[in-house]
């Protein structure tokens, strides 16, 4: 298999992954991931439609339903009147730690498969590739 394939493949079953958690809480995958995709301290609207490479349309409208879920709160910037910060919710901050905890049940019932020296291995490969990912992208 070829490596673009082999991504593919590990980034469709990843998605599915995210997709068995995000029906559990009754919440689309886009929602999920912009939940997790939150810090405690919040973000700006602009920076988390970057991070998560959506428009900002796109973007508002899972913000929508998620502030109708109570979810998260989105509040006007006072420098600046046209930005928004977008922050969870406690609700959110529930709900993200309920979804990284199963995240991570999910990921060791994987992972228990592979050796020690893989998983760290691994871990070293991500986190280069997540830098790549960050400077190819600005």
């Amino acid at each position: 298999m070829e490596l673009t394939e082999l991504t593919t493949d590990f980034h469709v079953y990843y998605l599915n992954l995210m997709r068995q958690i995000s029906t559990r809480y009754k919440i689309s995958n886009s929602q999920l991931l912009c939940i997790v995709s939150i810090p405690y301290k919040g973000i700006q609207q602009i920076d988390l439609a970057k991070k998560l490479s959506l428009d900002i349309s796109t973007l508002s409208r899972n913000l929508e339903k998620l502030i109708n879920k109570k979810l998260i709160i989105k509040r006007k910037l006072s420098q600046d009147k046209r930005a928004y910060k977008i922050s969870l919710s406690d609700n959110g901050k529930e709900l993200y730690q309920n979804i990284n905890f199963n995240l991570n049940i999910l990921y060791q019932s994987i992972y228990l498969k592979l050796e020690n020296e893989e998983i760290a291995q691994f871990k070293e490969i991500l986190i280069k590739l997540n830098w790549l990912f960050i400077s190819h992208n600005d």
